[in-house]
């Protein structure tokens, strides 16, 4: 799989851009805020439907856009896919709403439309098309975050190779939002019903039957996912000991059977009403289960070195690809941005070794070429970034 053309209008910093991309490395190169990681955002947004960097759809429109209520500035990402079924066309159009544009604004609304060889799709159907794994500096905080952190990154591995559980994923909020609204209604009443417990329970089981799948799905790639990166930890950090990963539910689950873990959390979600009738909130269940990640018997997120943390996220990252390859088949894209300068030599070699495989396309950012050995760069894809325009000197 990789991603051979790539067309930006209004996107970020970019009123035009119209770009070939080849298999392997592709180095972008360049000064800071001269929009080199916009275009490794364009590429997540067109695998995930989301920025990597932003919640606001707003910020993603080029701010000199033109404007009016009649022609809303308007940003597109066009990007053609080669899969083993063939090519694909993927495009996000992100439109501004609202009747004016303040220039340097990032404020107001958008609409976003996503199209799959221009056919409208929702977003939930758009996953799977262009797979990637994106790994920027800031990943530190999947070590060193809060346990969303965590939850958000496998979520969104697996939601990018399995349909159904992003249903569950998306049918699990939904319950939860409602169970939860429920709760905070009746604090403002003043009051508990006398069957607020039968009341629960309508949506303790609804819970329990997304909450298990997630629970299961999860667990299960956790298991895998260390077969991956333990090597890879190994290697990068020149470290013997055992790198860990386990998957902490917050509830006790005796087996990770999809049947049994129903009913244990059926039991958990009961067993809570009190709890969770104090609280005005939903107090168990997978939206607050961990991940602990260990190099031996210490915890990497609180205990760890920076270079100890940096190697075990580049090896949950590199883990990832290698999950998602046999997973599917095809080789995700790999974006990393900018993560070299945060590597030592020895570490920043091995990843230099570990991206450089057949059929792997990844896209790199940097400041400069420094930092990239000789064979490296001859049989990299060297685009030279300036000020939002783009210089391929490798033609």
């Amino acid at each position: 799989m990789q991603i051979t053309t790539l067309n930006l209008r209004n996107f970020r910093n970019y009123a035009r851009l119209d770009l070939t991309l080849r298999a392997g490395a592709t180095l972008f190169y360049g000064p800071n805020a001269a929009g080199k990681t916009s275009i490794l955002e364009a590429v997540a947004l067109l695998a995930l439907s989301r920025s990597p960097r932003t919640h606001s759809d707003r910020e993603l429109i080029f701010w000199l856009a033109d404007h009016t209520p009649e022609t809303p500035a308007t940003a597109r990402v066009t990007g053609m896919i080669a899969r083993h079924h063939g090519p694909t066309r993927l495009d996000v159009i992100i439109q501004q709403r609202g009747d004016t544009n303040i220039p340097g604004s990032t404020g107001g609304a958008a609409t976003k439309i996503l199209r799959v060889d221009q056919q409208p799709i929702r977003a939930s159907d758009l996953l799977g098309f262009l797979r990637v794994v994106f790994f920027a500096p800031t990943d530190l905080d999947l070590l060193t975050g809060a346990p969303s952190e965590r939850r958000r990154w496998l979520d969104a591995m697996l939601s990018q190779l399995d349909a159904h559980y992003l249903r569950m994923l998306n049918q699990y909020t939904k319950v939860m939002t409602q169970r939860n609204a429920l709760l905070r209604q009746w604090r403002e009443r003043g009051r508990t019903p006398r069957n607020a417990s039968a009341e629960l329970s309508f949506w303790d089981e609804q819970l329990a039957q997304s909450g298990a799948y997630i629970t299961c799905t999860r667990a299960a790639a956790i298991n895998e996912l260390i077969l991956f990166a333990q090597p890879i930890y190994t290697k990068i950090s020149d470290n013997s000991t055992s790198f860990l990963i386990y998957y902490m539910p917050n509830i006790e689950i005796s087996s990770f059977e999809e049947k049994e873990v129903y009913t244990q959390l059926l039991h958990a979600y009961h067993a809570s009403h009190s709890d969770d009738i104090a609280r005005m909130q939903t107090s168990i269940g997978p939206h607050r289960d961990d991940i602990h990640v260990r190099d031996g018997a210490m915890d990497l997120g609180t205990f760890g070195s920076r270079g100890q943390q940096r190697s075990g996220v580049m090896a949950l990252k590199l883990a990832e690809v290698e999950f998602m390859t046999i997973r599917t088949g095809e080789r995700p894209v790999l974006l990393l941005d900018d993560v070299l300068s945060e590597l030592d030599l020895q570490r920043r070699n091995h990843l230099l070794e570990a991206i450089v495989v057949p059929n792997q396309q990844t896209l790199l950012t940097a400041t400069g070429i420094e930092d990239f050995d000789t064979l490296f760069l001859r049989d990299a894809q060297l685009m030279r970034v300036d000020n939002a325009h783009v210089f391929d000197l490798s033609t």
